[in-house]
């Protein structure tokens, strides 16, 4: 991404805030600790005023988003076997919790209650979680050519993360951003699999938050 384009996600409004030029010089400079002048001061306060930055009494360095483990494969569909009646049920039902989800609560609210569910049961993956996260996967797969309006990459990728952690499955969501145009997307990784998209969906896309 060009240097002077700098993407921040408000979590609080579930909107994309692109920086104009001065104050993504700002941002840089301060993501590199370096000294700020006056114009730079300014500009801070207009984005904690805001309510885009939060001061914090805690100092530290702003470091970008990377990924625990860069993806290596897709899914597609040689995954497709090994998913049940079951595992489509689940799904309906995910899909629809995820859409009332996102009606009735804020997008942040909603990422607190994944955080908190995946720190509930422990990250190490088991021989039997692989087998689970292709199988979840399939049975969304299917359902993508059921449900019409099955497009919307962030209720799919909820859905499937409330299948997957009921499953004690672990899994990261993964949000990312492209510009020229401006688009967004999100998906899930169990380790390296990308679960709901192939590589080359997600290539173009720079991921700027993890959960």
């Amino acid at each position: 991404m060009p240097e002077e384009q700098v993407i921040l996600m408000d979590i609080a409004s579930n909107a994309y805030v692109m920086l104009p030029p001065s104050l993504a010089a700002s941002f840089d400079r301060l993501c590199r600790q370096e000294p700020l002048d006056d114009r730079d001061t300014q500009g801070m306060a207009m984005l904690l005023q805001a309510g885009i930055f939060v001061q914090q009494e805690e100092q530290g360095a702003i470091l970008p988003c990377s990924l625990p483990v860069e993806p290596t494969c897709g899914f597609d569909e040689r995954d497709l076997p090994g998913w049940s009646a079951r595992d489509l049920l689940q799904a309906i039902l995910a899909l629809g919790r995820a859409r009332y989800a996102l009606r009735q609560h804020d997008l942040a609210g909603i990422l607190v209650r994944i955080r908190d569910q995946k720190e509930s049961f422990s990250g190490a993956a088991r021989p039997s979680t692989d087998r689970r996260a292709r199988a979840i996967a399939a049975a969304f797969y299917r359902l993508n050519a059921l449900v019409t309006r099955y497009d919307q990459c962030l209720l799919r990728s909820l859905a499937m993360m409330h299948c997957l952690l009921a499953n004690r499955v672990p899994a990261n969501l993964v949000f990312g951003v492209a510009t020229r145009p401006f688009r967004a997307h999100c998906w899930l990784q169990h380790g390296g699999l990308v679960l709901n998209d192939t590589l080359e969906g997600i290539g173009n896309y720079t991921p700027i938050l993890v959960v």
